[in-house]
């Protein structure tokens, strides 16, 4: 072999190296995300016994925990995250500002609650300007909540925007119990019997807001991870539904498996996951009020047709 064509043979293997080192290597791990409370119990059951690792050998799931959906969809662009679970309102926004996911399945209906530590707030027209209210972000689930009583009540579902403030659960909490300008939490289990056993009291639920039983927290997924790795997906859904399951028929059993994780004793936790008609199930319910109601306050310019923002998969409440 001459020089010239050894030169050319190095070139082309640099070349193949180059070219391979910059293709998309397929991942070998699943991003799943979370938040805080007793709402998201079946992914907690999923991770503490190791149910989706042992439908995906080999594959690495990451599980992450953010304090609020905002985090959740940036990671979701980034490609940190597949899987993520949040109310069902960001979920709307996010697709409305074109986000690349989809509803996948709900996980949990269970109590929202406006918690004040006001007992002479009987209403939004009891709160003064100095008050301040407490929600997870800019467009969640109890924002939009907050806006419809609001509408309800004051004839404005903006007439509180000036007084709300960002805060995830547990520093919600502590805010509250701690006698800042925080004097209203829209909190869930098990921030809202953590309040109540201080003295607080419920202004309104979202139930009684709604008019209707409504999902909660539902899970979306990015399309792409859904049409590339759709045996992924099915795997994921797959341990979900066992999860759910497990915990419906053996609530003890989770409860014992759960009140470490949550730090509180299995008394509570007993009463908080059987607490005013929380229930675990895969199904959707309330979407297509929420997402009219969402369209007329502005929070998102298009009302979409429901069968076109959830997966075949979904198991739902059509309205």
């Amino acid at each position: 072999m001459n020089i010239i064509t050894k030169h050319s043979c190095i070139l082309l293997l640099i070349s193949a190296l180059l070219i391979s080192g910059c293709q998309k290597k397929e991942p070998d791990s699943i991003g799943i995300a979370e938040q805080y409370g007793i709402a998201y119990a079946p992914l907690n059951i999923m991770k503490e016994l190791g149910i989706l690792e042992e439908k995906l050998p080999g594959v690495t799931i990451r599980w992450q925990q953010f304090g609020g959906p905002t985090a959740i969809r940036e990671s979701m662009l980034n490609g940190e995250v597949d899987l993520g679970f949040m109310g069902i309102a960001p979920v709307l926004i996010g697709i409305d500002n074109g986000m690349e996911w989809k509803y996948a399945t709900g996980i949990s209906s269970n109590e929202v609650a406006i918690v004040t530590d006001r007992p002479d707030i009987r209403t939004l027209k009891d709160f003064t300007p100095q008050d301040r209210i407490a929600i997870l972000s800019p467009g969640c689930t109890q924002h939009v909540l907050l806006c419809m009583l609001a509408d309800q009540q004051l004839g404005d579902p903006r007439a509180l925007e000036g007084q709300l403030v960002s805060m995830s659960h547990p520093d919600a909490l502590q805010a509250l119990i701690s006698n800042t300008e925080i004097t209203a939490h829209i909190a869930t289990p098990p921030y809202i019997d953590q309040e109540l056993q201080a003295g607080m009291s419920v202004m309104a639920t979202g139930e009684e807001i709604m008019g209707q039983p409504f999902t909660f927290i539902s899970g979306v997924a990015m399309t792409d991870f859904y049409e590339e790795h759709r045996d992924w997906y099915d795997a994921f859904i797959e341990a979900l539904n066992e999860s759910i399951d497990y915990i419906n028929e053996n609530m003890e059993e989770c409860v014992a498996i759960l009140a470490p994780v949550y730090g509180v004793s299995p008394e509570d936790l007993m009463e908080q996951m059987t607490h005013n008609g929380t229930i675990y199930t895969n199904r959707l319910e309330g979407v297509e009020k929420i997402s009219a109601a969402m369209k007329d306050m502005g929070f998102t310019k298009e009302n979409p047709d429901f069968d076109t923002i959830i997966f075949d998969n979904v198991n739902q409440d059509k309205e």
